[in-house]
């Protein structure tokens, strides 16, 4: 028997923005009034995030191509790597986003009963005391979500080992918005993959929770901006990336 979508409680945990330098990127993001931090090169990667709390948006470089593409991490890009070479060969852009659910397996079953092609993935750093599990589909929109389930959990994670690089700053991630020919048709397809329902008083408009996904017509087929809520914020472009308040996203 499949699981029940509710019962995965499906809610926004990261986007992930590939840039051409983490440093410059992070320190982008802080001048714009989102504060970042960029991380250390491990296995041919490194990384950065503007950390809100459990949630995050990651900073995405790879410094090392044959170290990172022969690393579980690389292995598990493959598919997206064409994507990723694009966007920074362009000055970065927001590949695609992370939906975190209660148990990444039941997820999966779900899926693949669904016709979906999913590949189920455990990550586990030698020395680490978090690992974590991760549902990727294959043959998906270009901005699709990835699925994540943390041990221990993510609230765990948070408050043991991530605190003291929270700082969000003075503003909220309220969503993103993706730019896609059928704004309908996607909204549709994100909101039945998720098994979250749709307000008939706004078909476009995916109300994933802590990030809601906005689509809007266009011919990107990708991740266009950041929408922000509270204190007054910013409208700028970082690294290929819109940031704007969330009043001004259009719907599609």
């Amino acid at each position: 028997m499949s699981t029940e979508p509710s019962l995965e409680s499906p809610e926004f945990d990261h986007l992930l923005h590939c840039v051409p330098d983490v440093e410059t990127a992070a320190r982008a993001y802080s001048e714009t009034g989102l504060p970042a931090h960029a991380n250390p090169e491990h296995l041919g990667y490194r990384n950065g995030a503007w950390r809100l709390d459990t949630r995050y948006v990651e900073l995405s470089s790879v410094v090392d191509r044959p170290a990172f593409l022969t690393s579980p991490y690389g292995r598990a890009m493959r598919g997206w790597q064409p994507r990723y070479d694009e966007l920074v060969a362009r000055g970065g852009g927001a590949l695609n986003f992370c939906v975190h659910v209660q148990d990444v397996g039941a997820t999966t079953r779900r899926l693949r009963g669904q016709g979906h092609d999913v590949e189920l993935l455990t990550f586990a750093r030698e020395g680490s005391p978090v690992s974590f599990r991760e549902a990727i589909l294959k043959g998906a929109p270009p901005w699709a979500p990835f699925f994540i389930t943390y041990t221990p959990d993510r609230q765990t994670i948070l408050t043991k080992y991530s605190a003291g690089r929270v700082n969000r700053g003075a503003h909220d991630l309220a969503g993103f918005e993706i730019e896609t020919p059928d704004p309908l048709g996607s909204a549709a397809w994100l909101g039945k993959l998720l098994g979250i329902p749709l307000a008939e008083s706004s078909p476009s408009v995916v109300p994933l929770p802590l990030g809601q996904v906005r689509f809007t017509a266009g011919p990107a087929d990708a991740i266009t901006a950041l929408l922000l809520s509270e204190g007054s914020p910013p409208t700028a472009t970082i690294s290929g990336l819109a940031v704007r308040p969330e009043e001004t996203g259009a719907t599609g």
